[in-house]
C-alpha cells in the first residue's frame, strides 16, 4: 500500500510542478503560437495529477465521487486537448524552425551589408560629382 501511495503523490507532486513551468515559461513568453494548447496542457496535467493524490487519499478517505468527477474532468480536457492538437498541427507544421531562421537572419545581414556598400559607394560617386562639377565651374567660370 506504501508504496502505491507514495508513487502516486510523486506523479502528483511531478504533474503539479510541470504546470508550473508550463505557466512560468508561457508568462514569460506571451507571444508564444499556440498559447491554448499550453494552457490545455497545463489543465490536463494539473487533473491527471488530481486523479493520482486522490487515489493515494482514497486508502483513508473513500473520496469516490469526487475521484470520478476529477476523472470526469479530466476526460473532457484530454479531448479538447487533442481536439486543439489536431486543429493547430498542420499551422504548427508550416513554422519556420530555428535553422531556416537563422539561414534568413544571415541572408538579411548579407543584404544590410550590400545595402550599406552600395551607400558608401553612391555617397563616393556623389563626392566625386560634385569635385567634378566644382572643377567645371571653375574651368568655365574663369574663361
Amino acid at each position: 500500500g506504501w508504496l502505491y501511495i507514495s508513487s502516486d503523490i510523486a506523479i502528483w507532486l511531478a504533474y503539479f510542478i510541470i504546470p508550473v513551468i508550463l505557466i512560468w515559461f508561457v508568462r514569460k513568453r506571451p507571444e508564444i503560437p499556440f498559447l491554448p494548447v499550453f494552457w490545455l496542457f497545463s489543465a490536463f496535467i494539473i487533473l491527471c495529477g488530481a486523479t493520482h493524490i486522490l487515489d493515494a487519499l482514497i486508502f483513508w478517505w473513500p473520496s469516490y465521487r469526487l475521484s470520478a468527477l476529477v476523472r470526469f474532468f479530466t476526460a473532457v480536457v484530454s479531448f479538447t486537448t487533442v481536439f486543439a492538437l489536431i486543429r493547430d498541427l498542420p499551422k504548427a507544421l508550416t513554422l519556420r524552425g530555428p535553422s531556416a531562421l537563422r539561414k534568413e537572419k544571415e541572408m538579411r545581414m548579407e543584404k544590410e551589408e550590400e545595402n550599406n556598400s552600395l551607400i558608401k559607394e553612391v555617397a563616393q560617386l556623389r563626392d566625386i560629382l560634385v569635385e567634378k562639377e566644382k572643377r567645371i565651374e571653375e574651368l568655365t567660370g574663369s574663361n
